[in-house]
């Protein structure tokens, strides 16, 4: 028995040098260059592109069964510009299939520089549909006489790849139908086998970058994976992915994900579990594509929008700005990359911060689909309060300037605390209600603001308004006229009002707010757009002050003061109409005043008035 093993080990070892004599010799004498014509012109003839080879092919026996292949490039059909390229390519086969069950198995694959551009039309037609067109089937009587000369024909190429190294390639994608151009540059791989069944790892790295708008995203990651043939599944386990992404507009962002990722070719899905930190933000969240539809349901600790948006210009030096000037500066703004937006799912944010705005346990439903994107509802816990409403953007009109329209409801908030957020400011604080339901379009911060159209309103208690001090003006009087200073306020215990804005502009016809001293009601306007007033008051002296206030407050008890509210916001000016107010104190006084007494009627007006506005 041991000397059969013997002769056969040995006759084995013989077969193989012998082969391995055979395979040297025919590399040695065999010359694959002198096939190049006969290459190119098979190509053409297949796919009516242009191949050129400009480098060596050279075949190799040792360490592996393989070919070399030096420059090369194929042009586009019909042989006009350049489709793709390479600076060299290797290939190497399993020796024993090929020898034993004549199978080429690929187990190894080099690509170095290589280079290829996608470009879909506007009509989605692609440049490479003639090379991915489906093949014609064979008919049942092909079939019948291939399966008759099964294993006379050539040798099968079966995949099953050992390892594949794709060093320096440059894919580019011209989406001339979306009009951007994605670029992944230096790409690098080096992957395991590829195989069905058998678990493999892979190693990226790539620069990704896209035109509009202009982001460029440096991507490392390492995951492990299986191949399942059956069911043209591949699965991604233990991905460890970094990200680094920075944008034109100065924005930039730091991402490490772990987790897994499903990609189903038959179904055209992809389905992940990923979760990690984004910036400060740690993010859990699960994902799928299908059919071009994105399901996402995101859970993010805290998130700050601001270091997101394009930074804005620095502010001019305050001798250059326009006298008053309280307007924010405007800012472009492009939300073009969401009209083309397929996707729906929901988002938690424990602690959101955006334009100053703070928001806890924010909770939002996202819909979005046909150039239309809708987040119903929309609630958070904000200032004291919490809110409730849905926010909504159509781009089916203009996609470079989506119409936007909010609503929201606004319960028990700190008003004043809101605003100091928002703006840096305090024109009015109080705890209440807030109510909101805004619609505008534009492609800047000032053409939002400019196109602000729809309702607001607001019920306040126990809060102030900042600028003007109402009731030390009716108390004292010391000038008919005035500019708000930041130290004058008006305390009040209700306040009320309703707006209706139209092209940025807020009008009023029902404010009313009482005082210790005071019942105060009025209307105007506020341009939103550029922070100015035009209003009028009317304050009404409570009578039951009589004589606490000095004896000009008790003289006009009931009298109503006429106050004239003008300018930017940030220097509101002040009048009272004098004229109106002696027309109607000397109206209360002729009411107030005995049989007989009309001859003092006037003494007493300029009594009273002196004691309003004494010169």
């Amino acid at each position: 028995m041991q000397a059969r093993i013997r002769i056969a080990v040995i006759a084995l070892g013989a077969t193989v040098l012998v082969l391995g004599s055979a395979l040297g010799i025919l590399a040695a004498r065999f010359d694959p260059n002198a096939y190049k014509s006969a290459i190119v012109e098979r190509v053409h003839e297949k796919t009516h592109r242009t191949l050129s080879i400009g480098g060596d092919i050279r075949l190799a026996v040792y360490p592996r069964l393989g070919v070399h292949l030096g420059k090369a490039s194929l042009s586009e059909l019909g042989g006009k510009g350049e489709f793709a390229a390479l600076d060299s390519v290797r290939l190497s086969f399993a020796l024993v299939p090929l020898l034993l069950r004549q199978e080429v198995v690929i187990d190894r694959i080099e690509l170095r520089g290589m280079r290829a551009t996608l470009v879909r039309q506007a009509d989605g037609s692609m440049n490479i549909d003639d090379l991915t067109a489906a093949r014609v089937k064979p008919n049942a009587g092909e079939r019948a006489g291939a399966a008759g000369n099964a294993g006379a024909g050539p040798a099968r190429i079966r995949f099953a790849v050992d390892s594949i190294r794709v060093d320096n390639a440059l894919l580019r994608f011209d989406d001339r139908k979306a009009g951007r151009v994605f670029d992944i540059a230096r790409l690098n791989i080096d992957s395991g086998p590829i195989a069905h069944g058998v678990p493999s790892r892979v190693a990226l790295s790539a620069n990704i970058g896209v035109d509009k708008p202009a982001l460029n995203t440096v991507l490392i990651f390492e995951s492990g994976f299986a191949l399942d043939r059956d069911t043209r599944r591949v699965a991604m386990t233990e991905l460890d992915a970094n990200l680094d992404l920075s944008s034109r507009a100065g924005i930039e962002s730091r991402a490490k994900l772990k987790g897994s990722i499903e990609i189903d070719f038959g179904k055209n899905a992809i389905a992940a579990a990923l979760k990690g930190k984004i910036d400060d933000s740690a993010v859990s969240g699960k994902g799928a594509l299908r059919d071009g539809m994105l399901q996402l349901d995101i859970d993010i600790d805290r998130l700050d929008l601001a270091r997101y948006l394009p930074r804005a210009p620095s502010a001019p030096p305050a001798g250059d700005a326009a006298p008053g000037a309280d307007a924010a500066p405007d800012q472009p703004l492009d939300l073009s990359a969401l009209a083309r937006l397929r996707a729906s799912g929901t988002l938690q944010v424990g602690e959101l911060t955006a334009g100053g705005l703070r928001a806890a346990n924010v909770h939002a439903v996202l819909l979005a689909d046909a150039g239309k994107t809708t987040i119903k509802p929309l609630s958070a816990t904000l200032y004291g309060g919490n809110g409730n409403g849905a926010l909504s953007l159509d781009f089916t009109g203009d996609p470079s300037a989506p119409r936007m329209a909010l609503v929201q409801d606004l319960r028990g908030i700190s008003l004043g605390a809101l605003l100091l957020d928002a703006t840096g400011k305090t024109p009015l604080a109080g705890r209440g209600d807030v109510q909101l339901d805004l619609e505008t379009r534009g492609a800047s911060t000032m053409a939002l603001r400019e196109a602000l159209g729809g309702t607001a309103a607001l019920r306040l208690r126990d809060g102030v308004i900042g600028g003007i001090d109402l009731g030390r003006m009716v108390r004292e009087a010391r000038a008919a006229a005035g500019v708000g200073s930041g130290a004058d306020s008006t305390g009040f215990s209700e306040l009320s009002a309703t707006f209706r804005i139209d092209s940025g502009v807020a009008h009023n016809k029902d404010f009313s707010a009482s005082t210790p001293l005071l019942r105060i009601g009025g209307d105007g306007r506020i341009d939103l757009a550029h922070a100015t007033i035009d209003a009028r008051l009317r304050c009404t002296v409570v009578p039951s002050l009589t004589g606490q206030d000095g004896p000009a407050v008790g003289t006009l008890g009931g009298l109503t003061v006429p106050v004239a509210l003008s300018g930017p916001l940030a220097q509101m000016t002040w009048q009272v109409d004098v004229a109106a107010l002696g027309s109607e104190a000397a109206q209360k006084m002729r009411g107030a005043m005995p049989s007989g007494g009309k001859e003092k009627l006037k003494d007493r007006v300029k009594d009273a008035l002196g004691g309003l506005f004494p010169r």
